[in-house]
């Protein structure tokens, strides 16, 4: 046994143990086997059975007949292991060689692998690694081998493959292994998500040569979880898709087709389980895909339907949307070296509704270096029908409107990276062609022209009435609220507001130019009329949904009301304070006065509110402004005079006076406080009871800091201009005002 080990290690370089060796004349049998080489990778055998020429002995002739390897490990670097079977294959070669008489033979004539696991990683590759448990059968002599890989499992970064079981067969060549090869898969699964995987992979793909110079495929499958996907094929719904053709590596050449036929999504219950669906079993998905190869280039082409879905998303609406389903046409061409995507045509049609797109698309690794030029455009179809293909969950409020006219839509967004100055957004949206015929009577104009009642549901649940007609208590006329008011609002909220139609189309282009700078997407353009509408109609979700219908709200009240009426609705409603709806609750409870006798400064004050009423009543609760929050109350009397919404002779006479809080309704600071808190830890989504969106969850604007101190530092930078978008025609942002807010924020 010494011998042995002394002599494999010398020829091997590496360190040879074995715990039990017992042999007679034509057998040997080892067990524990274990053999490390100089850089940690290791092969371990469980036990290894030896077979010599039946009586060779009795003749002088030691000729190895067959080895059995059974258990054990191989674990450990590609390269190492390499580097070990070229030693073994050259001793082996020198070995057999034993001069004319050839009285050894150690290659045996057959080996057998049962049951040996393997662990092996490509450091060349980077993270790359994979293994399985290893099953073979090789003749050596006819230059054979049958090789499976059972729970075998390939990973690279964060992509992995895994299969139930590999197997191939493979013949020598003159130089080696002789090709074409192919590898037969057998319940193999690829993730999707992180919650979804392509599984029950199987068929063959077959590789031409040993430059991997081209591939053919033709494999199927079906889908289901994650955890599903290790399982037995009937939780992948069956063979739901198939893939076949050929491709060259280089992409010079190649066909690949894609067919996935229509199936209802019951036949993948786990992959319902993890989508954001409820009672979708009857949905169908279905579709085909072409790929052509030329040039390092693919062009695609394809159709996917999608029908019946039911989707369940806290970003998309409140309530499920419901029969979600739409055609799909898609041309494109993809450079992957240039990691380039040009889109000739994308087809979306949705109940007769047609949604065209087209561009390109350059997203390399180095940020600067992106280029994006998107097209999209709404051929023109009936306005009714434009409403009536929009899924009603999406749309509620805008259920009993009856629409005349025609709709069309254009738009084009050009994104270089490396100057996002030059970021272009334009386009044309063709509601103006809509005329409506008849609207809902919660939001027609003549409801909102005359005296109502609007009931706003606060955080912690409680409902505060404000009653907008004269003599309320609670209302006051435009023309009694102090002017300083109407120009404190268009200077931090929307300074165009007296000549826009309800949109400031510049400003969703220069909202997307902070978005791509800031790396997120946070600020969006909301006018007065927006904010109106939000307050009055809607609710404050962030969703979809509640965007979608305040874009065509607004459209709508500005074509059904006076701007005065407009402006006056909003001071009368909007929230300046923890339960203080509307400017004439607000003048009281800060400043114990009529709306009318607002100071420059006390207006100011109230518009700095607006953003975030609850959180900055803590300043009213301390009896005075933060040093931060004084700067900032300071700039904005200060913008009011640059743009001439005060005079300079007022803004002389007002720029150092401040404000004095009334402290009649303050109560204690401590009880003050505890308010802003309880509201701000509050669930309740805050809603207008009286207006078209019901029932309304979770909130996720601000929640309660752990101290209080933070709630007086908060705010805009020292360097940020709230009006800066203000001059002329341009409305500052709403900072609040994001359905898209960034994960970090929620």
């Amino acid at each position: 046994e010494d011998a042995i080990v002394e002599r494999v290690e010398a020829k091997l370089g590496g360190d040879l143990e074995i715990a039990e060796l017992s042999f007679d004349f034509d057998h040997a049998d080892l067990r524990g086997v274990a053999f490390t080489l100089a850089d940690g990778s290791s092969v371990t055998f469980d036990e290894v059975e030896v077979d010599l020429e039946e009586g060779g002995v009795w003749r002088g002739v030691v000729a190895v007949e067959r080895v059995a390897l059974r258990g054990g490990a191989i674990r450990g670097d590609v390269d190492d292991f390499r580097e070990l079977a070229d030693k073994l294959r050259k001793r082996s070669g020198a070995d057999d060689e034993g001069g004319s008489s050839k009285r050894i033979r150690m290659r045996p004539k057959t080996v057998a692998v049962e049951g040996v696991a393997v662990e092996l990683t490509w450091p060349r590759r980077g993270t790359a690694s994979g293994g399985g448990v290893l099953d073979a059968s090789v003749d050596v002599g006819a230059k054979t081998a049958s090789i499976t890989l059972a729970d075998a499992v390939l990973r690279r970064g964060e992509r992995s493959f895994e299969a139930r079981r590999l197997r191939t067969e493979v013949a020598g060549g003159d130089d080696g292994v002789a090709f074409p090869v192919s590898l037969s898969i057998e319940g193999g699964a690829i993730p999707l998500t992180p919650e979804i995987a392509v599984a029950d992979v199987h068929g063959d793909v077959t590789v031409t040569d040993r430059e991997l110079t081209e591939l053919i495929v033709d494999l199927a499958g079906g889908f289901s979880d994650r955890e599903g996907s290790k399982r037995a094929e009937d939780h992948a719904g069956g063979e739901l898709w198939s893939v076949a053709g050929k491709v060259r590596r280089d992409l010079s050449a190649g066909d690949i087709k894609l067919d996935m036929a229509a199936f209802e999504l019951a036949k993948v219950p786990q992959v319902l389980e993890r989508l954001p669906l409820v009672d979708s079993g009857d949905a169908t998905v279905g579709g085909e895909v072409s790929l052509h190869f030329a040039e390092g280039k693919a062009d695609v082409a394809g159709k996917v339907a999608i029908a019946g879905l039911n989707v369940d998303h806290a970003m998309l609406a409140s309530e499920v949307v419901r029969d979600v389903g739409f055609d799909l046409e898609l041309e494109a061409s993809v450079d992957p070296g240039a990691s380039e995507l040009v889109l000739r045509k994308a087809r979306l049609e949705r109940k007769g509704v047609v949604l065209e797109v087209d561009g390109t698309i350059r997203h390399p690794e180095v940020v600067e270096e992106r280029r994006y030029e998107i097209n999209a455009a709404i051929p023109s179809v009936p306005c009714k029908d434009m409403l009536r293909a929009i899924p009603v969950e999406l749309v509620p409020s805008l259920v009993g409107f009856d629409l005349s006219g025609d709709f069309e839509m254009t738009a084009a967004a050009k994104i270089d990276f490396a100057d996002l100055e030059a970021v272009s957004l334009t386009g044309k949206v063709g509601i103006d062609k809509c005329k409506v015929k008849s609207a809902p009577p919660r939001v027609s104009s003549q409801r909102l022209q005359g005296p109502f009642t609007h009931r706003a549901v606060m955080r912690d649940g409680r409902v505060v009435v404000v009653e907008l007609h004269p003599g309320s208590g609670d209302f006051t006329p435009l023309d009694d609220i102090s002017p300083y008011m109407v120009a404190a609002v268009m200077t931090t909220e929307d300074g165009g507001f007296w000549r826009h139609k309800g949109f400031i189309t510049s400003q969703f282009e220069a909202a997307l130019r902070r978005n791509l700078k800031a790396g997120k997407i946070r600020l969006g353009a909301s006018t007065i009329t927006m904010q109106t509408v939000k307050n009055v109609l809607l609710s404050h979700e962030r969703t979809f949904a509640r965007k979608l219908q305040e874009l065509f709200l607004t459209w709508y009240i500005e074509r059904s009301l006076p701007k005065k009426r407009i402006m006056e609705i909003y001071l009368n409603v909007i929230e300046f304070g923890p339960g203080i709806y509307g400017v004439t609750r607000a003048a009281r409870h800060y400043f114990g006065k009529k709306p009318a006798d607002l100071t420059p400064p006390e207006a100011a004050y109230l518009a700095l509110m607006l953003p975030s009423p609850v959180r900055r009543h803590v300043h009213y609760c301390e009896g005075e402004l933060s040093s931060k929050f004084k700067r900032k109350h300071e700039r904005i009397l200060r913008y009011m005079q640059e743009r001439g919404r005060i005079d300079d002779a007022t803004y002389e006479a007002w720029k150092d006076v401040g404000i004095t809080f009334d402290r009649r309704e303050a109560g204690s600071k401590s009880e003050c406080l505890a308010q802003i808190k309880r509201l701000m830890e509050a669930s309740v989504k805050q809603h207008a009871d009286s207006g078209l969106l019901q029932g309304a969850t979770a909130d996720p604007e601000d929640t309660a800091p752990e101290n209080f101190e933070a709630l007086l530092d908060e705010g805009d930078s020292e360097g940020y201009d709230p009006a800066a978008a203000d001059a002329p025609g341009k409305p500052a942002m709403d900072e609040v005002d994001d359905i898209f807010m960034h994960a970090e924020e929620r």
